[in-house]
């Protein structure tokens, strides 16, 4: 896998990312459109970074990543800055199996 600090968006870094399984792929593209929305979300109600940051109780500088994809980001910030933005994130069953 490539460097992670080479990356400048969710979407390069799922281009860009050497997947080591189908799996991995899947589990990646599924995060990058979480962020997306996320980001989306933020713009939309013309929040900064900072804003949101405070909001959810954390650095500016995590809001960033989750956004940039410089780190993949654990499953409590992603629900911190959802709540802080009034989103709910939910989880779907398929019958894929």
């Amino acid at each position: 896998m490539k460097n992670n600090k080479e990356f400048k968006t969710w979407s390069n870094f799922k281009k860009e990312l050497d997947y080591k399984s189908e799996y991995e792929k899947k589990v990646i593209s599924e995060m990058a459109k979480l962020v997306v929305q996320i980001t989306s979300r933020r713009k939309s109600l013309g929040l900064t970074q900072a804003q949101v940051a405070e909001r959810a109780g954390i650095t500016q500088a995590q809001v960033a990543r989750l956004e940039t994809s410089s780190s993949v980001p654990s499953i409590e910030t992603v629900m911190k800055v959802a709540v802080a933005l009034d989103m709910t994130i939910g989880l779907f069953l398929t019958s894929k199996i």
